[in-house]
């Protein structure tokens, strides 16, 4: 029964859309890390992956620079 409720819980997450673009940038800006496959797993594969990836390159490219 616990794993039946996790994997509801999962599908119905923020993170699982409609706007996998502001996900991607989201993820870019952070430096996570290409998540893609992780929501495609997560959401039951309900994923624009094109949309995700250009937002995460675009989030990337204006993520902040450490001052290291």
């Amino acid at each position: 029964m616990t794993l039946l409720l996790a994997g509801c819980a999962g599908a119905g997450s923020v993170d699982c859309g409609p706007d996998w673009r502001a996900t991607g940038e989201r993820d870019g800006r952070i430096n996570a890390g290409s998540q893609a496959a992780n929501y495609q797993s997560r959401c039951g594969g309900n994923v624009d992956t094109a949309a995700y990836e250009a937002g995460y390159a675009d989030g990337f490219s204006r993520r902040p620079i450490p001052n290291w």
